[in-house]
């Protein structure tokens, strides 16, 4: 077209040279100059936008997911998967794109997200250089493999050791040795424990008469735990059933040598030594564990009644009315203060004591008739 213009141009430069009244000349004009874009342009720069709209996404899509592509280029892959999510700092690297990987992949999807998370690959750098893309993060380093530990099943004594093996660390520890027997255990009893054992068949002997039987099993109780209180006594009480006192009181101080708070066992070798006509040991004998037995009326009024035996009217006056001041119903202890009043001179609080007594409900007829009898020597 420019060259047509320009052609035309000289002739419209020549026209002068052309007679004026010729037709033909006056109707050859020059085209003007357009001073316009070409509508070709126009296509060519919509071409041009849609070639980089399309390059453009090309280079910024999104890595396409390699889990099913066998190798790259021939090959093979290598996958490093990560077993714990990424830190907060490199969330926003991990993702990959397109550029990163090599553009020729088979079954490569292109409808994958642009974000998707997608496991790191590391394969050798192609040959050719990778188009030159616009400055972006470094990609995040490929995670280590978490190391698995083996696991390891916790021991089981009963079944994977001996029981040898675990009596040991157990005898140990609790001072006991264990008795094994097959897969299962058996603790050994303590020689307090076996102790009451043979007390309690010594008293289901003694319920059905067998009481030599029974003397046989709490002596055998008391070698095991000279402490057993129940074994000592039951063994004293068939011992003075069997009119062996001696036995008996020298295992009732032997108990209380052990320990002197057993009050039982005071009032029992007191009693043998009474009947053995020793009163000044039996009340030697109360005395000793009195501390012990303050609290206990039946011990303070044995105790009176023997200090009374020993012409000791006001020792046994004040344990009287401690024993009454525990149980004031006691006709027996009433008299007995009475005998140590009127034996000490002070006949009214006898008297008084004598009327108690009577009023007491809890007196003999023989008894009853003592009282009266010297209720009448005060009147």
């Amino acid at each position: 077209m420019s060259l047509i213009n320009k052609m035309l141009q000289d002739l419209d430069a020549r026209r002068s040279e052309v007679a004026g009244n010729d037709a033909l000349g006056m109707q050859i004009r020059a085209v003007p100059q357009r001073r316009g874009i070409h509508p070709a342009w126009w296509v060519c720069l919509a071409l041009a936008i849609v070639s980089a709209g399309l390059a453009g996404w090309m280079l910024l899509r999104p890595a396409p997911v390699a889990a099913t592509s066998p190798a790259v280029a021939g090959v093979p892959l290598r996958l490093d998967v990560r077993l714990e999510p990424p830190p907060a700092d490199q969330a926003a690297a991990v993702p990959v794109r397109g550029a990163e990987t090599p553009p020729s992949v088979p079954g490569a999807s292109a409808a994958s997200a642009p974000d998707a998370v997608v496991p790191v690959v590391q394969a050798p750098a192609p040959a050719t250089p990778a188009p030159a893309v616009a400055p972006r993060a470094a990609p995040p380093e490929p995670a280590r493999p978490l190391p698995i530990e083996p696991v390891v099943e916790p021991r089981n004594p009963t079944v994977s050791q001996s029981p040898q093996s675990v009596a040991a660390p157990w005898a140990e520890q609790t001072g006991a040795a264990p008795v094994a027997t097959g897969a299962k255990q058996v603790k050994e009893l303590t020689p307090p424990q076996r102790a009451e054992n043979e007390y309690r068949k010594a008293l289901g002997l003694l319920q059905q008469g067998k009481g030599t039987d029974a003397a046989i099993m709490l002596e055998q109780s008391l070698n095991l735990d000279p402490h057993h209180v129940g074994a000592r006594q039951a063994l004293i009480s068939i011992l003075l059933d069997a009119a062996r006192r001696d036995e008996a009181l020298r295992l009732a101080r032997e108990g209380l040598a052990r320990d002197p708070s057993q009050a039982g066992l005071a009032m029992i070798a007191a009693r043998i030594q009474v009947e053995r006509g020793e009163l000044q040991p039996a009340v030697e004998t109360l005395e000793h564990s009195l501390s012990h037995a303050s609290e206990q009326p039946d011990y303070l009024a044995f105790l009176a009644a023997l200090q009374q035996r020993a012409e000791r009217h006001k020792q046994a006056v004040e344990l009287y009315v401690k024993a009454l001041q525990r149980s004031p119903q006691n006709g027996i202890w009433w008299m007995g203060m009475a005998i140590s009043l009127q034996a000490d001179q002070r006949k009214a609080e006898a008297a008084e004591a004598f009327r108690r007594a009577k009023a007491s409900g809890a007196l003999s007829p023989e008894l009853q008739a003592f009282v009266d009898g010297r209720l009448a020597q005060l009147r």
